[in-house]
């Protein structure tokens, strides 16, 4: 009994030494995968930022879009109003024409009135300086009957004339007068012309300054977008950069890891072969000792407690959960093979024999270092994700791997839609 105490204390300690030795990969995993986890985070926000700043390029665009839609129509307004100004011209050329024809004939009239008014002066001095005893003589002085019937026919006459000529005048005072105020009028209708010109073109620079403001505007926002994304997608590409680099890393200290569990699982094979050999030699050795002592009970004889702990719910939970966070979109076969990878580290030497202990093992789970696993423990796992841990549990461990990660084409290993598994 001391014997085999004995020994089993020294493979406790063996054992204790080896994974010991095979947590120093461990710790430079952690810090890969602590800076992989960092850099997911960065990635998801980045992508954040690309998705709203492509938004605002796209909002810019569409707002410039509509100031194109807004120039198009200016460009009919000015069609327009260009139509609206050569209108107005070609009625203020009239125009002039028209007051220049009303002066010319008011020219001509008011001459007309000068020389009319000039005779009538030299007509009334005369019959002032004449006065009615000139006409008396003149009928009185004629010879005969007919000479003086021709006489006062020839002074009437001359009193028809002049009445005629004074009404003459008459008219062409009236007439100048309303030749006058048509002059006056059209000078008024130019005016209001050439104030609708006016308008017209201040119309046309209102249209054209607003329309450049809106353009210069838009174009300004629109750039400011562009170098925003243009930042941002660089940023994101320089962290991708980063994330391969880190993936091919982790991808490196995992297949050193591997070297040194192999080589752990052999020394740990041939250290349970020589205890088997050892026992079998005791249990002949005991055998012989109970031939030679026959008829005694052999009290001593003790089996190993290798009985394991059932899963539990909460295992079957953990189990459905970093399932989900590791392949939620991924196929029913990606989700089975994840859990056969936890399930194979639970069976392996080299990892923690409960799923809990694997799960939460230090540096091995993205999800669990950015806070996503307990998220999703909060939430509770999908009933596919279950399905998929209980058939696990249940024993169909569908790959032999212990490692997976995103396939990004730089692992060698067995590819399931986005993992590759080694």
């Amino acid at each position: 009994m001391r014997r085999r105490l004995h020994k089993s204390v020294l493979l406790c300690l063996l054992t204790g030494m080896l994974v010991c030795a095979g947590m120093v990969p461990v710790l430079a995993e952690k810090t890969t995968e602590q800076k992989l986890s960092e850099t997911n985070d960065t990635i998801e926000k980045l992508q954040e930022k690309s998705k709203k700043a492509k938004a605002r390029l796209d909002a810019a665009k569409k707002e410039q879009g509509e100031i194109g839609d807004k120039l198009d129509k200016l460009n009919e307004q000015l069609e327009e109003v260009q139509l609206a100004l050569e209108d107005v011209e070609a009625r203020i050329a009239k125009k002039n024409d028209q007051i220049a024809s009303t002066g010319d004939e008011l020219a001509a009239m008011e001459e007309k009135r000068a020389q009319r008014y000039e005779a009538m002066k030299v007509r009334i001095r005369f019959m002032y300086e004449n006065s009615d005893s000139t006409m008396l003589e003149s009928f009185f002085g004629a010879h005969s009957m007919s000479d003086f019937l021709n006489r006062v026919e020839y002074f009437s006459q001359v009193v028809t004339y002049d009445r005629d000529q004074l009404t003459e005048y008459q008219e062409l005072l009236t007439g100048l007068e309303e030749e006058r105020e048509l002059y006056e009028g059209q000078k008024e209708e130019l005016t209001a012309l050439q104030q609708e010109q006016q308008e017209q073109l201040d119309r046309l620079s209102v249209l054209v300054r607003d329309t450049r403001d809106d353009l210069k505007v838009a174009g300004a926002a629109t750039e400011n977008a562009k170098n925003a994304l243009s930042d941002v997608d660089g940023q994101l590409q320089a962290q991708l950069a980063y994330e391969e680099m880190l993936e091919a890393q982790k991808a490196a200290e995992d297949q050193a890891r591997m070297e040194e569990i192999r080589r752990q699982e052999e020394a740990l094979k041939q250290q349970r072969a020589e205890e088997e050999r050892r026992r079998a030699e005791e249990e002949e050795r005991r055998r012989q000792e109970a031939e030679q002592n026959a008829g005694e009970t052999d009290d001593g004889s003790e089996e190993e407690d290798v009985s394991v702990t059932p899963a539990s719910a909460e295992d079957l939970e953990l189990l459905a959960c970093i399932i989900q966070c590791e392949a939620e979109g991924e196929p029913y076969e990606g989700k089975l093979a994840v859990g056969s990878v936890v399930l194979n580290r639970v069976a392996s030497n080299s990892f923690p024999n409960t799923i809990m202990g694997v799960i939460y093992q230090s540096g091995q789970f993205s999800p669990v270092a950015s806070g996503r696993m307990a998220a999703r423990l909060a939430a509770g796992a999908n009933s596919e994700c279950r399905r998929a841990a209980q058939e696990v549990m249940n024993g169909n461990i569908t790959v032999p791997y212990l490692y997976f990660r995103k396939d990004n084409g730089t692992i060698d290993g067995y590819v399931i839609a986005h993992h590759v598994f080694y």
